[in-house]
């Protein structure tokens, strides 16, 4: 899906269940928005504790993915680090699982796609701190920002 003149944001998901948790619906709404083409699955992970207690991370088992008739076979990449993995085991429940979706948001392809035929150049790109945002949004309700946008006229 990705290509070289427009990539959209990569970002990732996490959600923890407890053990036996039926994944297929949210896995089924994964795959619709790959057939769209609004994301691209870079890696998706389902991290646990070994016996020992250890963090374990994989792919899908043929029956957490029978849902989706496997069509997550070979999406697990390991992109995720050890850190990264231990973080997420951390906050397990003990039997529990979690699923760790990283993934290209394409949903803007279409538009820089018609930008770049206009001739425009992509400049910048990136995300936004979600706290950044938020003590954003605070203190404008609190200086009573209206949200309004001001044209200017030249």
């Amino acid at each position: 899906m990705a290509d070289d003149a427009f990539a959209g944001p990569v970002d990732y998901l996490v959600f923890a269940f407890p053990a036996g948790a039926p994944v297929g619906a949210g896995l089924a709404d994964v795959l619709r928005r790959v057939e769209e083409g609004t994301i691209e699955v870079l890696d998706l992970e389902i991290i646990r504790r070994d016996a020992a207690g250890e963090p374990v991370a994989g792919a899908l088992d043929p029956a957490e993915d029978s849902s989706a008739d496997g069509a997550f076979a070979g999406a697990y990449s390991g992109i995720l680090d050890a850190e990264d993995v231990q973080r997420v085991a951390e906050a397990l429940e003990p039997g529990g699982f979690a699923l760790a979706l990283v993934y290209e948001d394409r949903s803007l392809a279409p538009a820089a796609e018609a930008w770049l035929a206009a001739g425009g150049t992509e400049l910048f790109a990136g995300g936004v701190d979600i706290i950044d945002l938020a003590e954003t949004v605070e203190t404008g309700a609190r200086e009573g920002a209206t949200g309004e946008v001001k044209e200017t006229t030249e």
